[in-house]
């Protein structure tokens, strides 16, 4: 494998039959393997490699077929390695072959499932560099993550179709809340720099330092909406980011009741916020994620 090759391990708390069975049959693969919509195994005489088809879809009805073969397998003691190789004549497809393998390592720790493979991609130049700058590392992403929930399914037996629900759930939550916290912090405040902004400092008889309070205001609002993405996993950062405006808001309602009563005021965006921040933090640590697996090789 080249130096560019997508490698993807994780160690599973589970015998190798049951990881076996789950990336082998093309059912159970279906099911946790982000790369995958559909996976067929195709008729195979005695002695022949398992030759099979394989559909991705992309979304808006998008869609990637290929074909592919296990072209070997071995077991020596410990060690099981299974070799695929895979392509796609469609032109719309990035890559158009490829080759790797999934090796199952039992230890006195678990079972090492790794995972080693690298293609060939399409449309040139204008492929290569797409496929160095978003497409390989979305691939290798999605690789992970679909590692740790197999892994999950084995452990504990959590269905991969609750941990992906769960995953979606918490980052929509918590890209919500970041965006709000952004925008709140950078538009207003910061660009903008909008009256009713500054109204709060004035009515506090800070009206001579107003403007600077407004921007550090934006600052620190930017800070914590950056934070919400830089620590994905942070329950306590996101109920913090949740609940903090609600607390803001009631001393603003305290000092002027009137900001309640108009529509889109503080009151029911603190409301969402906090729903947001307590979905966020509830599932912050409970949910699946690409860095549980080692993604370089190690030496050896």
């Amino acid at each position: 494998m080249s130096r560019d090759a997508i490698y993807v391990e994780r160690l599973v708390s589970g015998p190798l039959d049951a990881v076996w069975e789950r990336t082998q049959e093309p059912d159970e693969h279906e099911r946790w393997d982000l790369r995958f919509s559909e996976i067929d195994y195709l008729p195979r005489a005695e002695g022949e490699p398992q030759r099979f088809t394989y559909a991705t879809r992309i979304g808006f009805g998008f869609g990637v077929e290929g074909t592919g073969e296990s072209v070997a397998t071995n077991e020596d003691g410990e060690e099981t390695t299974s070799v695929l190789s895979f392509r796609s004549d469609q032109r719309r497809s990035l890559i158009s072959e490829g080759r790797g393998f999934w090796r199952y390592v039992e230890t006195d720790d678990g079972l090492r499932f790794l995972t080693e493979y690298n293609y060939e991609t399409r449309w040139g130049p204008v492929g290569a560099l797409v496929d160095r700058l978003a497409f390989r590392p979305l691939l290798g992403w999605a690789t992970a993550l679909s590692f740790d929930v197999l892994a999950r399914w084995v452990e504990d037996g959590t269905p991969p179709a609750a941990s992906y629900r769960a995953f979606f759930a918490h980052a929509v939550a918590r890209v919500g809340l970041a965006l709000i916290w952004v925008y709140q912090g950078l538009v207003p405040k910061l660009l903008v720099g909008h009256p009713a902004e500054l109204a709060p400092f004035r009515r506090a008889g800070l009206g001579s330092v107003a403007g600077e309070a407004v921007v550090a205001l934006g600052v620190a609002e930017l800070a914590v909406g950056v934070a919400l993405l830089v620590w994905w996993r942070s329950s306590w950062l996101a109920y913090l980011a949740g609940l903090a405006p609600v607390a803001l808001t009631a001393g603003a309602v305290a000092t002027d009741p009137g900001v309640a009563l108009g529509p889109y005021n503080p009151v029911v965006t603190a409301v969402g916020m906090a729903a947001l921040g307590l979905v966020a933090g509830r599932l912050a640590g409970r949910v699946p994620t690409a860095s549980n697996c080692l993604r370089t090789a190690p030496d050896g």
